[in-house]
């Protein structure tokens, strides 16, 4: 089963994480993980949501993703981030694809 790794990620020192944020896309690849989500545009849509930069790889299972977050390549690129901000790291399975029958979707599920 595929998982995701997603990051909120609250700089505080953008020049100093530029040097992490050059170095991980590279690791990421190595260790078969791909971006779904980094950059770009962030709309809160319910709730609150402090102003951060969110990242979602995708990799082709949980050992891969830990595989990644544990290897000397990471361990080594990892402190160049330390002091540029806090980060929240998550580590998700992807979806399991079920099919629901009529009572489930009206809340009636036995």
């Amino acid at each position: 089963m595929s998982a995701y790794l997603i990051i909120e990620a609250h700089i505080t020192d953008p020049q100093r994480f530029a040097a992490y944020a050059r170095a991980t896309p590279e690791v990421v690849a190595r260790y078969g993980g791909h971006y779904l989500v980094m950059g770009g545009e962030q709309q809160s849509l319910e709730g609150e949501h402090a102003p951060a930069r969110t990242v979602v790889s995708h990799w082709p299972d949980r050992a891969a993703a830990l595989a990644f977050w544990h290897s000397p390549e990471y361990t080594a690129i990892k402190p160049l981030r330390a002091g540029t901000g806090t980060f929240r790291v998550l580590l998700a399975d992807g979806a399991r694809i079920q099919i629901l029958n009529d009572t489930a979707t009206e809340g009636n599920a036995a």
